[in-house]
């Protein structure tokens, strides 16, 4: 009968912590979408970079984002975070469509911390972007440090940034439908 009782009020605190910390989510969330101007609010302007809005080459709705980056250092997309909280998520997701014939390299840097300034305290990885249509899921069990291979802090995360480095000619692609999809 204790042991039933100890049980009991396990389970109880089981359910109240659940409840405090708020439920799992079942459906993904969408970052970023391109469907108005109104997303040029949420991303921070660099120069060297040009933003606009596409009808070509959607996955989700009717627009996409036409990033065109010129030769300089860093160009790219640093949206502003409005959900800094990915605990519950499994992986970040986006679309690039690539009209060059010639496969690029992109780049995805993720911080956790504000004062991540080291390369070696924060996520960053290089993808090969073919010619066409490319989707890029980063499962967070692999979201590390580049130096010491620290987990990254999901409740903490502070920005992305998607660039090149230093390309020397100007390239475009097309983004669109950055989304974290939710742990089944």
């Amino acid at each position: 009968m204790k042991s039933m009782l100890k049980f009991i009020v396990i389970v109880f605190y089981g359910m109240v912590l659940i409840a405090a910390c708020g439920k799992m989510p079942d459906k993904e969330l969408i970052l970023l979408d391109f469907e108005s101007e109104a997303v040029f609010d949420e991303v921070h302007w660099k120069c060297h970079t040009l933003f606009s809005l596409s009808d070509q080459h959607a996955v989700h709705g009717e627009k996409s984002l036409r990033l065109e980056m010129f030769p300089s250092s860093y160009p790219g997309l640093s949206p502003a975070l409005k959900h800094n909280d990915w605990r519950g998520y499994q992986a970040l997701c986006f679309e690039v469509y690539n009209p060059s014939p010639d496969t690029l390299k992109l780049i995805l840097r993720i911080d956790d911390k504000k004062e991540a300034l080291e390369h070696s305290d924060r996520y960053n990885k290089t993808f090969l972007i073919k010619p066409g249509a490319n989707t890029l899921k980063i499962p967070f069990d692999s979201l590390t440090t580049s130096g010491t291979d620290r987990p990254l802090v999901l409740k903490h995360i502070y920005r992305f940034l998607v660039f090149m480095s230093h390309p020397d000619k100007n390239h475009v692609l097309y983004l669109d439908y950055f989304r974290l999809i939710p742990k089944k």
